[in-house]
């Protein structure tokens, strides 16, 4: 075979660098794809990421105003952190009320196994969760740069500049990621709260609505009166009897109170109207919360 020619020489040169502008056009239409499709997961995840960290700062806000971090970690390791946040958008009555069935649960626990509540930090729980979903998200977005800058072949070697801008731009954008900050408030803010858990709900609860009705329609004032012909009381002062009746409701109250707060439900009334008093309650509440 023959020397090739100059003229011969000359086109293949052409060829050659016809294919390296191709090359590099070709790379830079998918290094701005890469850029444009990154720019858009970048907006999706600072978007998203506020609306993980709203719920991330609710769940905190409720788990803390408990007051207890024990209680607080048992919140955490029982529901979603999207569960435990919704309870913050519960009316106040209502969210009291899912408190003190889950304080109920937690104070139900066999001692010792209640007793590793005791460690470790709810805060540090949720913002390890929260750091795994942010992640999660940025990979569900598309958030990551996998530019390979190998140098294997020809094709790589043309490419380089342009894959190195890439990455460039590319750690510029993934840098401008913006996640909420997500700081609990000191349970010490909330001091005694957990004691209080379930008064706000015990007020709209059955229970105490069925002792208003009977102090209303006249039931407490015939207990009071039957106890009274019993003391061969018969024709007592009107305002004895207003004074015996305030106090039977208030008993009433106080004891329905102490099943309420301790028990997991909202009927726990016998249906038969049994009177509560101090000397039954504690048969009450054992058969109550078994």
């Amino acid at each position: 075979m023959g020397l090739l020619s100059a003229k011969s020489l000359v086109q293949i040169g052409k060829g050659v660098a016809t294919g390296v502008l191709g090359t590099l056009q070709d790379a830079r239409a998918t290094s701005e794809l890469n850029l444009q499709e990154l720019k858009k997961a970048r907006d999706e995840v600072n978007d998203e990421s506020q609306k993980i960290g709203t719920n991330y700062d609710k769940a905190l806000r409720v788990a803390s105003a408990t007051g207890n971090s024990a209680f607080a970690n048992y919140l955490f390791s029982k529901m979603s952190l999207d569960n435990l946040a919704s309870l913050g958008d519960l009316a106040p009555t209502t969210k009291d009320e899912q408190l003190k069935q889950l304080k109920f649960e937690f104070e139900s626990l066999d001692p010792n196994i209640k007793a590793t509540y005791d460690e470790g930090s709810y805060s540090e729980t949720a913002k390890s969760k929260y750091n795994k979903d942010l992640d999660d998200l940025k990979i569900k977005k598309g958030l990551v740069y996998n530019g390979n800058m190998g140098n294997n072949t020809v094709e790589s070697l043309i490419t380089t500049g342009v894959r190195k801008k890439e990455k460039v731009e590319a750690e510029k954008i993934m840098g401008q990621v913006v996640t909420p900050e997500v700081t609990p408030p000191a349970v010490e803010e909330f001091a005694g709260a957990y004691g209080k858990i379930g008064e706000s709900a015990f007020e709209d609860s059955r229970l105490k609505l069925m002792i208003d009705q009977d102090y209303i329609d006249g039931t407490l004032e015939q207990i009071v009166r039957n106890r009274l012909m019993m003391q061969n009381v018969f024709n007592p002062e009107p305002k004895e009897v207003e004074q015996l009746v305030n106090k039977e409701y208030n008993s009433q109250i106080t004891n329905a109170k102490k099943v309420f707060m301790t028990s997991g439900g909202d009927t726990l009334l016998p249906t038969d109207k049994t009177e509560i008093t101090n000397d039954n309650i504690n048969q009450i509440l054992e058969t109550s919360t078994t």
